[in-house]
C-alpha cells in the first residue's frame, strides 16, 4: 500500500505544492452542468484554466470527452465529459462508454449537484460516487482520479444537502485510496464562495477560476505521490 499524506491535506491547501513538467495530460473532465462549464462566459468553465496551468509548467495537455462544449467555445481544447442536468448514475453510464475510447490518465470528478438540487437519494449519493470511483480505477489505462467536493448554493436547502455530501466525500475517497490508491480529495468546492455563483448554482468565471487552480493542484499533488501514468495510445 502507498504512504498517503493525511487526507486532510487536500490540494486546496498546498500552494508551495512543486509543479511538474515533460508529462503528457490527457484528461477526461467528468461530471455535470459545472463540468460543461454552464454560465461561463466564454463556455470553457475550469477547463481552459486548469489546461493553461499545466501548459504553462511545459507538459502536452489534451482533454477528452464525448460531450465537447458548444462551438463558440472560446478554447482551442473543447473536449468533455460534462453532461448538464446528469445525476451522478447517469454521469456513471457516460464514463463507462467514454473511457474505453479516450484512454485518460488524468480524471477530474465533480460530480453530485443535481443529485442534491433535486433532492435525488441524497443519502445514498456518496456510495453512488463511491462505485463511479472504483469503475474509474478499475479501467485500463492507470488513471489518476482527482475527485472534487462541490461549490456552494444560494437555496438554503439544497445547500443543506450539498454540505452533507461535501462532508463524507473525504471518507469515499480515503477509503478508495487505502485500497488502491491514485485517487486524491481536491476540496474545490471550499474556494467557491456564494459571491462567486453566477445564478445560485452555477460558478461564475472567478468560480471557475478558482476550481481549475484548485484541480490543478489536485494533479500535481497526484503526480508527486506517482500516480501520473503514461498514456496509452494515440490521442483519441
Amino acid at each position: 500500500m502507498r504512504l498517503l499524506v493525511p487526507l486532510a491535506i487536500v490540494a486546496t491547501f498546498l500552494p508551495n505544492a512543486l509543479a511538474f513538467s515533460g508529462k503528457t495530460c490527457r484528461i477526461m473532465p467528468l461530471g455535470a452542468s459545472i463540468t460543461y462549464g454552464d454560465e461561463s462566459s466564454q463556455k470553457n468553465g475550469y477547463r481552459d484554466d486548469l489546461y493553461l496551468a499545466l501548459e504553462r509548467d511545459g507538459n502536452t495537455v489534451d482533454m477528452v470527452g464525448n460531450n465537447p462544449a458548444p462551438p463558440d467555445s472560446t478554447f482551442k481544447d473543447k473536449d468533455t465529459e460534462g453532461w448538464t442536468g446528469f445525476i451522478i448514475d447517469r454521469v456513471a453510464e457516460k464514463m463507462r462508454i467514454s473511457m474505453p475510447r479516450n484512454h485518460p490518465n488524468i480524471a477530474t470528478v465533480l460530480v453530485g449537484t443535481n443529485d442534491m438540487t433535486g433532492n435525488v437519494d441524497p443519502a445514498g449519493a456518496p456510495a453512488r460516487l463511491g462505485k463511479l470511483i472504483d469503475d474509474l480505477l478499475d479501467f485500463p489505462p492507470l488513471t489518476m482520479v482527482v475527485v472534487s467536493s462541490l461549490p456552494p448554493n444560494s437555496n438554503t436547502t439544497d445547500n443543506s444537502r450539498i454540505n452533507t455530501y461535501n462532508a463524507a466525500i473525504p471518507g469515499v475517497v480515503e477509503q478508495r485510496a487505502d485500497a488502491k490508491g491514485w485517487v486524491i480529495f481536491a476540496d474545490c468546492g471550499k474556494v467557491v464562495g456564494l459571491g462567486d455563483l453566477a445564478d445560485g448554482t452555477h460558478p461564475n468565471d472567478v468560480g471557475y477560476q478558482h476550481i481549475g487552480k484548485c484541480f490543478y493542484d489536485g494533479i500535481v499533488e497526484g503526480e508527486r505521490r506517482g500516480w501520473l501514468a503514461p498514456v496509452m495510445g494515440p490521442p483519441p
